[in-house]
């Protein structure tokens, strides 16, 4: 299933918010593979961002429905594992496209 046109411009704003937020878009648009899952600590390198921030960035964007927050050790959230049939790669391009 691709990524539906609201889903695109929640990327689109999500990705406005911050520049950190671009960066860590901009690394998924160049991956070379799709990718089922991004750990917390993959958010942090990627986006610049620490710790607590990089687990809000992961929450918004499972609130897009493109992705669902697990749980790792201990029960904290330490992963988001991307939705069926969506490529990652067209996530990140997303938060450079607005729809219209």
């Amino acid at each position: 299933m691709p990524l539906t046109d609201a889903q695109r411009e929640a990327i689109y704003r999500l990705g406005r918010k911050q520049h950190n937020y671009t960066q860590f878009f901009k690394y998924l648009s160049e991956l070379q593979l799709n990718m089922r899952e991004s750990s917390v600590t993959v958010v942090e390198n990627r986006s610049g961002l620490n710790r607590k921030n990089s687990l809000e960035l992961m929450r918004e964007i499972a609130a897009t429905g493109v992705a669902n927050m697990h749980p790792g050790g201990g029960g904290q959230p330490s992963y988001l594992a991307w939705a069926d049939e969506i490529d990652i790669r067209e996530v990140g391009k997303s938060a450079d496209k607005p729809l219209r």
